[in-house]
């Protein structure tokens, strides 16, 4: 993480006007690219161009009006399905502001900046998907919301200490909910919405940690 957030600190320092950057070299853009990916993000790559949100009505329409969701950064991030990554690019948008801003108005030092940095690059990494079955079915965190105010993108994500609720997080690959249910006397369910997977695992169960755990120890092959 040091070693990502240097570089990405130093190129950060070396252009007095990211406004006015219009394209970088290759090795620069790779710096971008490798910051994004370091934070857990798995980028195809990392191009120009500005993206925009749509504000919505309360019924959920489009007002019409837009919003810049990298309003600083030249650079856009590119799904490996080859779409924009809308968070992503968010992401490296305040992660460019806060090193720029750290320095010409709060006179942080580069030291300083590159410990913020690597932080903040470790802070980003998902929760790593917890295996479910033999099969490979996984879930994955909850998706975080952006915040309401100041570097929206810097979210807090699930980790294996917090405790589950009643959504647990997403089936990846079916990408519907998954579920916490009471199923039996000693045991609840893990039970997906779209497909209706449906896994047992003891009901005393109580964080993500707890619930890796678990099934991980179920994988174990026993000796013959």
């Amino acid at each position: 993480m040091t070693d990502v957030a240097t570089r990405f600190v130093d190129l950060t320092l070396k252009y007095k006007r990211w406004d006015e950057v219009k394209t970088l070299p290759a090795d620069e853009v790779q710096v971008l690219f490798d910051t994004v990916s370091a934070a857990g993000f798995n980028p195809k790559k990392v191009a120009p161009g500005k993206l925009v949100g749509h504000y919505r009505d309360q019924d959920g329409s489009n007002t019409g009006e837009t919003y810049p969701i990298n309003s600083l950064c030249p650079f856009k991030v590119v799904s490996e399905e080859d779409g924009d990554n809308y968070f992503a690019t968010g992401w490296l948008d305040c992660a460019l502001q806060r090193a720029v801003y750290g320095s010409s108005r709060q006179n942080e030092d580069r030291e300083k900046l590159i410990e913020m940095m690597a932080e903040e690059v470790e802070r980003s990494v998902p929760l790593e998907p917890i295996q479910l079955t033999l099969e490979g079915d996984l879930l994955r965190e909850y998706p975080p919301r952006t915040l309401a105010f100041g570097s929206e993108y810097f979210v807090k994500h699930t980790r294996d200490e917090n405790d589950l609720g009643s959504c647990v997080g997403v089936h990846m690959h079916c990408n519907c909910w998954i579920d916490r249910r009471r199923a039996t006397s000693t045991h609840d369910a893990i039970v997906c919405r779209g497909c209706h997977l449906r896994v047992l695992f003891p009901k005393e169960v109580k964080t993500y940690g707890d619930l890796r755990q678990v099934f991980a120890s179920q994988r174990v092959k026993v000796p013959a």
